[in-house]
C-alpha cells in the first residue's frame, strides 16, 4: 500500500494505485481526463505515455510519470519536473531532464519512497487518489501496514512433557552363528617362463643416419582470414499498390475506396490534429476553442531513410529485401539487394491506426531496434506493435535505418 501527499500548485497531479503523474497542462484540458482514465484502469506506462504525447513531443512542456508494478518499475521525466526516490536502505537518487530536449526514460529498482517536485512550496495535504492541482507529490510505499506490524504480538507455543519412568528397551538376542562351509580353492596356474630374447645382428652397408622414407609434403600455411566490412545499404525501391483513386489519403481499413474520415480540429495554419489535442501536432501552437468536425484523415508524417530517401505516410509501409503485404493499398519498400542477408525479405511494418503510427518487426532474422529521442536503442519483440513517436529512429539489422518525422 502507499500513502500520498501533495503540495498545492499549478500543475495537474493524477494519482492512481500504482501509477503517479504530474504534468504541466491546464486543468480544463481534455488531456487530463484521458490520463485519468488510463491511470485509474491501471494501464501500462507506455499506454499512459502515448496518451500524454499523442499530438507531439512539445504538447506538454513538462511531466513526470512513475509506475511501480510487478514486472514494470519505470519513470519518465520531461521539462522542469524532478523525481527523487530512495530505497529501503535510505540511498537517494534523482532523475531530471535538465538539458534534454525530449525526456529521460529509466527503469527503477525497489523504491521505498519518492517525491515528484516542480519547485512549489506549501503545506502537504493527503490524497487517496484522483486528480488535483499540485506542485509536488510525495509517495511512501510499504508492503505491510505499520499499524498491523505494531499490533502483532509474539505467540510462543509451550509444550509440557511429564516425566514418566523410562523402561529400558528390550534388545533381541543375537541369533547363534551358523557354520560356514569351507571355501573351495581353485588351482592357481603358474606363470609360464619368459622366452629368451633373440639377438639381432645389425646389417652392414646401410647408412643408418639417413632417412630412407620419402619426405612428407610440407603443410600449406593457412592464409589470413579476410575481414569483410558490411557496406551500408543505399539502394531502395518503392512499389506502391494502388487500389484507390485518391492516392494522397490513407485508405479506411476494410474498404477499397474513399478516404478515411476522422474527428479533427484545425490550427490557425490549417493543420489537422485529433479532436482531443490541445496543441497542433505539426506547428505545436495551442488550438483555439472549436467543435471537432469529420474531415479526411491527413498524412501523419514521413519516414526519412538513412540513404536520404523519404516515404510519405499516407498508407501502411512494409520494408525488406523483397517485401510483400496485404492488397489494401500498402507501400512496399525494397531495401538493399537480393543477396544482402542482413535484412530479411519482409523485415518490418509501419502501420497507421487512427492518429497513431505503429511499428512491428515481422519476425526478421537479425531483428529491429528502436531508439526514442533521449533513450538508448531497444530491440523489438517479433510481431509486437510499438508506438512510433516523432523523432524515433528504427534500425533494421545493423545496416539500414529510418526516422519518423511529423510534417504539414
Amino acid at each position: 500500500m502507499s500513502a500520498v501527499e501533495y503540495v498545492p500548485g499549478t500543475w495537474v497531479a493524477v494519482v492512481g494505485e500504482r501509477t503517479w503523474l504530474l504534468l504541466a497542462v491546464a486543468p480544463e484540458s481534455g488531456l487530463v481526463r484521458r490520463c485519468w482514465d488510463l491511470v485509474r484502469t491501471d494501464e501500462p506506462l507506455d499506454e499512459v505515455l502515448a496518451g500524454i504525447v499523442h499530438e507531439g513531443f512539445r504538447a506538454v512542456s513538462g511531466f513526470a510519470l512513475v509506475r511501480l508494478a510487478p514486472g514494470e518499475k519505470r519513470a519518465v521525466v520531461r521539462g522542469a519536473a524532478r523525481l527523487q526516490f530512495a530505497d529501503a536502505s535510505g540511498a537517494v537518487d534523482e532523475i531530471n531532464a535538465a538539458g534534454v530536449g525530449t525526456w529521460v526514460d529509466r527503469n527503477l529498482g525497489e523504491v521505498a519512497r519518492m517525491r515528484i517536485a516542480t519547485g512549489a512550496a506549501g503545506p502537504a495535504l493527503p490524497v487517496r487518489g484522483g486528480v488535483v492541482l499540485a506542485g509536488e507529490l510525495a509517495v511512501s510505499l510499504s508492503d505491510t501496514p505499520q499499524e498491523d506490524v505494531a499490533g502483532q504480538e509474539e505467540v510462543v507455543e509451550l509444550t509440557v512433557v511429564r516425566d514418566e519412568p523410562r523402561t529400558a528397551p528390550q534388545v533381541p538376542a543375537a541369533p547363534p552363528p551358523q557354520p560356514q562351509p569351507a571355501p573351495h580353492l581353485a588351482a592357481v596356474p603358474q606363470p609360464l617362463p619368459t622366452p629368451p630374447v633373440p639377438q639381432v645382428t645389425q646389417i652392414t652397408g646401410v647408412i643408418q643416419s639417413l632417412d630412407w622414407a620419402p619426405p612428407a609434403p610440407a603443410a600449406p600455411r593457412p592464409e589470413p582470414a579476410t575481414v569483410v566490412q558490411a557496406e551500408p545499404v543505399t539502394d531502395t525501391v518503392l512499389r506502391t499498390n494502388v487500389l484507390s483513386p485518391n492516392e494522397t489519403r490513407m485508405l479506411h481499413p476494410g474498404s477499397t475506396s474513399g478516404p478515411q474520415l476522422v474527428r479533427a480540429k484545425k490550427c490557425p495554419a490549417g493543420h489537422l490534429s485529433s479532436d482531443y489535442a490541445v496543441h497542433c501536432r505539426v506547428c505545436e501552437v495551442p488550438l483555439p476553442e472549436q467543435d471537432a468536425a469529420m474531415l479526411p484523415m491527413p498524412v501523419l508524417g514521413l519516414l526519412r531513410l538513412s540513404n536520404g530517401d523519404t516515404i510519405t505516410l499516407d498508407r501502411n509501409v512494409v520494408m525488406g529485401r523483397d517485401p510483400s503485404g496485404d492488397r489494401r493499398g500498402v507501400n512496399l519498400v525494397q531495401v538493399g539487394r537480393e543477396n544482402d542477408t542482413e535484412i530479411s525479405r519482409t523485415h518490418v511494418e509501419v502501420r497507421l491506426e487512427g492518429w497513431d503510427v505503429l511499428v512491428r518487426d515481422l519476425g526478421s532474422m537479425n531483428g529491429t531496434s528502436v531508439a526514442r529521442p533521449g533513450c538508448p536503442p531497444q530491440k523489438l519483440a517479433a510481431h509486437i506493435e510499438e508506438f512510433l513517436y516523432p523523432g524515433t529512429r528504427v534500425v533494421l539489422g545493423d545496416q539500414f535505418s529510418f526516422t519518423f518525422e511529423v510534417n504539414g
